[in-house]
């Protein structure tokens, strides 16, 4: 028997197909969409969704334009889940990418990856992410993203981690006051007002400055808003406060967050979202969270690296890193378009020969860098043709260093771009960023 499943092939064993979701009618989900959220909520230890919370998440699927790659047993077992649900699912949407200067790009962002632990080590994620991929080159996409769950998955597809982010705890009696004085105003409101536009107004701008921020899916919002609970009620433990620059002006930056671990010694803060249009409506949110009585600490899950309110706390050693992981992951499918669209911060020019196991982004592409716009070449080779002067790196690589959060002479360093070093060094003054890179979205 061992024999005869390791002969069949994939073909003969799957069927794979994409498919839309569509708005529920009057609420129902077909069985179809039933079954592959019940495999995607197997896939990530999810408990199964009531018959409501299904059609709220298909109704979002629909509504974000989201694709969905399904793999089927052919012949399942009739007693089996494979009967009824896909062994593997993979979801893909278009998401923007900011490049920080109010210009962004589309990306093919990838979500909901599962594969049955019964059909590990049988290529199907290599089947799925590779039609995938095609799939999003056929239709015009020059780069991927997501953010993963594992760490260890998806480099061999091409996508390097270009984000990281912290979380972090700071302790309350240590940090106040803050060595500079705030700006503005705080005040506490319902987390509900903050879905009348107010909330992605603010992001928007937050999104607008910052490189690496990506749109959100549309089911976040009623979530960092308190609109709906894991249990799909009103969330009623979470609180929420925006600043304004003045009484007279809009918000330019809010907070959502809930009081947890509570004990005799107090309680801790844990922010559920904190955006901000720019570092002074930041700090005065933080000086607010800080100053909240009976609390000992604020634990914020999304920090940048760096932080700048560390600059500010009266004891720097009252935050504390408590854990630190890659974030946003890109893929680069057409380097030159790519390069070509986003801002840099000095000008030269560096040549780049990409490998790309997938073919996608394969080539030696010159970049030039004028008034900090680029334009790049795609350079030929021909046989006993001797290339300039070049950087060479995988297209998994390039993918990191696209931000500038992750350095491209230190991975010179570490082996992972090889080439003149001072070329390294251009190409990492290029990327440099105005303000560190941050992303607050999960997706």
């Amino acid at each position: 028997m061992t024999e005869q499943r390791a002969a069949e092939t994939f073909d003969e064993r799957y069927a794979m197909r994409w498919v839309a979701p569509a708005a529920p009618v009057d609420g129902v989900v077909d069985d179809e969409m039933n079954g592959i959220v019940d495999a995607m909520n197997l896939g990530f230890h999810v408990s199964r969704q009531t018959p409501e919370s299904v059609a709220f998440t298909v109704s979002n699927w629909a509504a974000s334009d989201l694709e969905l790659l399904c793999v089927y047993r052919r012949h399942p077992q009739p007693d089996s889940m494979d009967a009824a649900a896909p062994i593997g699912t993979f979801g893909a949407l278009p998401k923007r990418l900011s490049w920080g200067d109010g210009s962004d790009i589309d990306t093919f962002a990838v979500i909901g990856v599962t594969v049955r632990a019964t059909e590990r080590r049988r290529g199907v994620l290599r089947a799925m992410m590779t039609n995938a991929l095609h799939r999003a080159a056929e239709n015009g996409y020059a780069l991927a993203s997501l953010t993963a769950s594992e760490g260890t998955i998806y480099r061999r597809f091409g996508f390097g981690p270009a984000l990281r982010e912290r979380s972090v705890t700071v302790t309350r009696d240590r940090a106040l006051p803050l060595l500079v004085e705030t700006s503005g105003e705080v005040v506490v409101v319902e987390p509900s007002s903050l879905a009348d536009g107010v909330g992605r107004a603010v992001f928007d701008r937050f999104h607008a400055r910052t490189l690496g921020s990506m749109v959100r899916n549309l089911s976040t919002w009623p979530e960092v808003f308190g609109l709906r609970g894991d249990d799909g009620k009103p969330d009623a433990g979470l609180r929420a406060a925006v600043h304004r620059p003045r009484a007279d002006a809009e918000p330019d930056g809010y907070v959502t967050y809930r009081f947890v671990d509570t004990d005799d010694h107090g309680s801790r803060i844990k922010v559920e979202d904190l955006v901000y249009a720019d570092e002074q409506a930041y700090l005065a949110l933080w000086d607010f969270l800080l100053s909240i009585d009976l609390v000992t600490a604020v634990r914020y899950p999304f920090a940048r690296i760096p932080d700048p309110i560390t600059h500010v706390l009266t004891d720097n050693r009252a935050f504390d890193i408590d854990h630190e992981e890659d974030h946003v992951w890109l893929r680069v499918l057409d380097a030159a378009s790519v390069l070509s669209s986003r801002p840099y911060a000095a000008d030269g020019t560096v040549v780049l020969d990409v490998a790309d196991a997938l073919g996608f982004a394969t080539g030696v592409f010159e970049l030039t860098v004028q008034g900090g716009r680029g334009t790049v070449s795609r350079l030929g080779r021909s046989d006993g043709e001797r290339m300039p002067a070049a950087l060479s790196l995988d297209v998994a690589t390039l993918g990191s260093v696209l931000l500038g959060a992750v350095d491209a002479a230190e991975l010179h360093d570490v082996g992972l771009i090889t080439g003149p070093r001072a070329d390294a060094e251009l190409l990492s003054a290029m990327l440099r960023p105005a303000r560190t890179p941050h992303g607050i979205t999960y997706f």
